[in-house]
């Protein structure tokens, strides 16, 4: 079972009974042409029977998401393959794609990346969007530059991007946003009278 290699066409296809994580990886490192780093995996075994070959690629994140349900992922860095447990990840390891990228990375990758922020509060949205994230993602807000800092599998970072997208399109900020243009007053002015009158209510407006 761990013999089993590429074809010519560069695809493979396999069938795992029982077999142990570290033969998995060992097997997965050598038809990669990588070299293997591991200090903790899965204690327990995979079954898995592939119904189709696949390409080098697609096989590395069919097993990386097995990887992730059992709380690891395998990073890609030049010709080293880690495995790396995630509540002990350290994420300056973890590759930094763009958000234009993550529709060409694999799904069940871990990246980081950062979201520009149009209109919306990086803080704010912070909280409000952790809960999409993995139970080992995270989501950080850059106060200074106004962006969101996430480390999490390409798959849910993909979906937190649409999101973001469609939260700060035009119609959104309609819907949400309304400008008002002042012809008698002075936009210091005002602005001064309303953060006083938001702070009067209890109401941060920063």
């Amino acid at each position: 079972r761990l013999e089993v290699a590429p074809g010519e066409n560069g695809r493979i296809r396999f069938n795992f009974r029982g077999e142990s994580w570290p033969s998995i990886l060992d097997w997965l490192a050598e038809i990669s042409g990588m070299s293997l780093d591991w200090q903790e995996v899965p204690g327990d075994f995979l079954n898995l029977e592939t119904q189709r070959d696949y390409t080098l690629d697609e096989a590395r994140d069919l097993i990386n998401m097995h990887l992730l349900a059992r709380g690891f992922t395998m990073l890609k860095r030049g010709e080293v393959l880690s495995v790396v447990k995630l509540d002990k990840l350290n994420a300056s390891l973890v590759p930094y794609v763009e958000p234009e990228q993550l529709a060409k990375r694999d799904a069940h990758e871990f990246v980081r990346t950062t979201f520009k922020l149009e209109w919306l509060v990086a803080e704010s949205a912070a909280q409000e969007l952790k809960p999409l994230l993995s139970p080992f993602g995270k989501l950080a807000p850059m106060k200074a530059t106004n962006r969101l800092e996430a480390v999490d599998a390409v798959v849910n970072l993909r979906e937190l991007k649409a999101l973001l997208e469609r939260e700060q399109s035009g119609v959104a900020q309609e819907r949400l946003v309304e400008e008002f243009k002042l012809r008698h007053a002075r936009a210091v002015d005002a602005s001064d009278k309303l953060r006083a009158l938001l702070s009067a209510r209890g109401i941060n407006s920063n």
